[in-house]
């Protein structure tokens, strides 16, 4: 049996009415909602970042972290960190020791060979641009407290 093409035009034109709708802009974070954030990421058995705000591929993402992590590079994302609490050290730039693959754009190693040291405190700014490998090497007592954004890097 066809089917009339009537039928299936509408069919056609009705179906995307039926798909998940789009993902809403979050373009504010209350004080509350940063201090739940806060708490979650805190309570979480492992860091796992907590979204503040979030517009198409942008993302503001709260992250709490209680020990050093592995070094990484995002191979197509520049990333802004903001310290907005406690204090550690972060190794920027070198090359990635014992580098595997992460994910499709994330490269993971046990450390990094030639990169920078800065100390982290409280107000403090770096941007890593796509590619660089980094890391937060030691985080202090009360752990390290950041906001970061990621956007997808653009090429000259």
């Amino acid at each position: 049996m066809r089917v009339p093409f009537a039928a299936a035009l509408l069919f056609a034109v009705a179906l995307p009415a039926f798909a998940q709708p789009a993902e809403m802009p979050k373009t504010h974070a209350s004080p509350a909602d940063v201090a739940a954030a806060m708490a979650k990421g805190k309570a979480a058995a492992r860091m796992t970042p907590q979204p503040l705000v979030s517009v198409g591929p942008y993302h503001a993402m709260l992250e709490y972290r209680a020990q050093p992590t592995p070094a990484s590079v995002h191979e197509n994302e520049d990333e802004l960190i903001n310290v907005i609490g406690g204090s550690g050290s972060f190794v920027l730039g070198g090359t990635l020791k014992d580098q595997t693959r992460r994910n499709a754009t994330n490269l993971s190693g046990s450390g990094i060979t030639g990169g920078k040291t800065y100390t982290m405190e409280k107000g403090s700014y770096f941007f890593v641009p796509a590619g660089t490998a980094h890391y937060f090497a030691s985080v202090g007592p009360e752990g390290l407290t950041l906001m970061t954004l990621h956007v997808p890097h653009i090429a000259k």
